[in-house]
């Protein structure tokens, strides 16, 4: 069987192998370059990445198509970008059924590229192959363009210590990221917070959080930005000895980057840049010791806790929690089960999917298959989402409404799911009492994820591996 993403220019109907198919983005900038064939129309920038970007209408007819909707491709080892008209899905194709170019007279179309014709539902579809251009490719950038191999089996061999895992987060106009190692957990804004007489201006005063005392501190202040007046969140850090909490306007996701994909800088602030969503925003990596005082910061908290006995066992038996909305029901999964929270922009529809499964999109060539879980569970929600919960060793992510942040809790406060009114209680495997009074529901995910959601990533995407 043969794997295929169906995509449309023009009139026609086109195909790839889809364990070729990077993912599926908008086009929003495409920079020119000069002395490149026609059908090259420019570069794009993804994620700092230079990437060629073809016309498949002028490739293949020599007719412009006007659209900005792309498919990223890996070909002969380097990344290409082809602009179409959108994309259609994804089939299982009987290598029986194929018609390769030997054996049938093709006209009216640039016959180097087209591998194959098949028949799908009347249509005749072309099975492209851009193996033969790749020499004009290497020669824009080359270096740029270089990607990681993949296996015989079709699997990517990624050098994952290559990888760091972040924290994006805005203060007023401004994106910054922290990574994940350093965050201990992300909690609401809290509503009690108590000043410290004669202490440093940046620190805003001292909050509880499950008995511990936390000093709050302005990254903003330190930064020299005009914060905004609404803060909802306050991301936690542990370093060394020092737990302090910084106010955040929103978190926005929990990323995984390469480390070939940093802007690094040298600066007292930021030690590099993140570049999101194709350029349109930086987020400036913070580097929390440049810019504290860790040993400041532990005298005020010593100063905080004299004459106070430390509980000990209270930071024992606990449990860190992704926490999320799905529509307005409070919900989480275990972190040990979540590679990264992230936003998808371009899902690519599965033909004969159930309802509530989105469609598919490429993670760092691991194609993940999106569960929207307001449909899975039935949840009404006016507003549509972008935000997908990844999960570990499960090739599958799903959408939720809103990205909470992480939660830690002890496990005397999870109890079994019972009694629980809007949401199958077979689909989860307890709740938590939050101290702010609120229940949120821990999902199962192997409940969640049907057997036959297993058999569909199973022949769909797994089958990847064998085509």
């Amino acid at each position: 069987m043969l794997n295929l993403t169906l995509f449309k220019v023009k009139e026609h109907t086109l195909a790839y192998e889809t364990k070729n198919v990077l993912e599926t983005v908008k086009v929003e900038r495409i920079f020119p370059v000069p002395k490149t064939p026609d059908y090259i129309v420019g570069v794009l920038n993804l994620r700092n990445k230079v990437i060629p970007l073809i016309d498949m209408g002028i490739l293949l007819w020599n007719k412009k198509i006007k659209s900005d909707t792309a498919i990223i491709l890996s070909v002969k080892e380097d990344t290409v970008g082809i602009l179409i008209d959108k994309v259609i899905g994804i089939a299982k194709i009987d290598e029986e059924s194929i018609k390769y170019k030997e054996e049938i007279n093709i006209s009216g179309i640039r016959e180097d590229i087209v591998k194959s014709i098949i028949e799908k539902d009347g249509t005749i579809v072309f099975v492209v192959d851009l193996s033969p251009l790749i020499d004009v490719h290497k020669k824009i950038n080359r270096k740029s363009l270089k990607r990681e191999r993949f296996s015989e089996t079709g699997k990517t061999i990624k050098r994952e210590e290559e990888l760091k895992g972040y924290v994006i987060f805005q203060i007023s106009e401004e994106w910054f990221a922290i990574e994940v190692d350093h965050v201990r957990e992300i909690v609401d804004y809290p509503k009690d917070i108590s000043p410290i007489p004669k202490t440093y201006d940046y620190v805003e005063g001292v909050f509880l959080l499950r008995g511990e005392k936390i000093v709050l501190v302005s990254l903003s202040k330190i930064m020299g930005i005009t914060p905004n007046k609404q803060k909802d969140k306050v991301i936690v850090f542990k370093i060394g000895n020092a737990v302090i909490g910084t106010p955040v306007d929103c978190v926005k996701e929990i990323k995984w980057i390469s480390k070939d994909s940093i802007l690094k800088l040298e600066g007292k602030i930021s030690e590099g840049v993140i570049v999101l969503d194709e350029g349109s925003r930086l987020a400036s990596i913070i580097n929390l010791h440049n810019i504290l005082n860790f040993n400041d910061i532990e005298t005020v908290i010593r100063h905080e806790n004299e004459g106070e006995e430390t509980n000990k066992a209270e930071v024992k038996n606990m449990k860190s929690f992704v926490r999320f909305n799905v529509g307005n029901i409070d919900m989480a999964i275990p972190i040990e089960k979540i590679k990264e929270v992230i936003e998808v922009e371009d899902v690519s529809p599965i033909p004969g999917a159930p309802t509530y499964v989105k469609g598919m999109f490429n993670l760092r060539n691991s194609v993940i298959v999106v569960i929207d879980l307001k449909k899975k569970l039935e949840i009404e929600a006016e507003e549509d989402s972008n935000k997908v919960v990844v999960l570990e060793n499960i090739p599958a992510g799903f959408v939720v409404t809103k990205l909470k942040g992480i939660l830690r809790t002890e496990e005397d406060n999870i109890q079994p799911a019972e009694d629980l009114t809007g949401v199958e209680e077979s689909l989860l495997e307890g709740i938590i009492k939050a101290e702010d009074g609120n229940v949120i529901f821990i999902l199962d995910i192997n409940k969640a994820i049907e057997e036959k959601d297993i058999k569909l990533l199973r022949e769909e995407l797994v089958e990847n591996d064998t085509t």
